[in-house]
């Protein structure tokens, strides 16, 4: 079982998934009525994290070890945002503390895999819960839990409370950061929205403060200084000419397979 981070899950999850779709489903009439499932020895929290999947699929969930049948196991499809102390072993796997102290809660993909990615973040007195930043394919969205503090929005900022939702959908591709600064610590459930599977879009995101773009996503892993950004009028005006662009933005003449046309000095 992973521990502190519910992406690395996600590939098993959406995978496993996908075999429960094929098999199951009270309208799937290709369904036998029970799925045999083989699992190798697990852990306490990554036995948990089997059952809490497969129960999404059925009312009945048992493991036959050494011929032994247990009693029903299913798991209930809820994580509670404001109990740290009652964790299961999935839930307590799936929380991470930062060096500041501030701690995440990783409630995805324990309640199914899908669009959808939810954390429960503590930040401590101070802190940020994150960079400044804006996604270009993901819908974000914040609800603020307990404890006061400071929205960041673009160019604004603004005070937030208890039962504060702060909507951040791509598009505009705004820059937010919340930051507990008023006193006392910030309990925030943090909510993306990916167009596709979560965290299997290519994203753009873009870091104001630190002056930088990261593309993430598979096939995708790169940061690009913001002011090496060039306006696109001069890829169209030359569109059908032959260079090459250099790191400083600038190009050189090039002959270019499928363009007679070089680029002119």
């Amino acid at each position: 079982m992973p521990k502190g981070h519910g992406e690395p899950l996600l590939p098993f999850a959406n995978w496993f998934w996908d075999e429960l779709g094929k098999r199951a489903g009270r309208l799937n009439r290709a369904s036998k009525g029970e799925v045999k499932i083989t699992i190798p020895p697990l852990e306490s929290d990554a036995l948990d994290f089997v059952l809490r999947l497969t129960s999404f699929w059925a009312d009945e969930v048992y493991v036959s070890k050494a011929g032994i049948i247990s009693e029903n196991l299913w798991r209930r499809p809820v994580v509670n945002v404001l109990d740290d102390d009652a964790l299961d072993g999935g839930e307590r796997a799936l929380t991470s503390k930062n060096k500041v102290g501030s701690v995440d809660r990783f409630v995805m993909p324990l309640l199914g895999p899908g669009r959808a990615f939810f954390r429960v973040r503590m930040v401590e007195k101070d802190e940020s819960a994150a960079r400044f930043h804006s996604h270009s394919d993901v819908d974000e969205y914040y609800l603020i839990l307990a404890g006061k503090g400071t929205l960041r929005y673009d160019g604004m900022e603004t005070e937030v409370k208890p039962g504060d939702l702060i909507g951040k959908p791509a598009g505009p591709e705004a820059a937010t950061q919340l930051i507990a600064d008023r006193g006392e610590r910030l309990r925030i459930l943090d909510m993306e929205m990916w167009h596709q599977r979560a965290r299997d879009s290519k994203d753009i995101i873009v870091n104001p403060d630190f002056k930088e773009i990261i593309m993430s996503g598979q096939g995708w892993a790169a940061i690009i200084p913001e002011e090496s950004l060039i306006t696109p009028e001069d890829f169209w005006y030359h569109y059908d000419e032959g260079y090459r662009r250099t790191k400083d933005g600038r190009w050189v003449p090039s002959k270019n397979r499928g363009h007679r046309r070089v680029r002119e000095t």
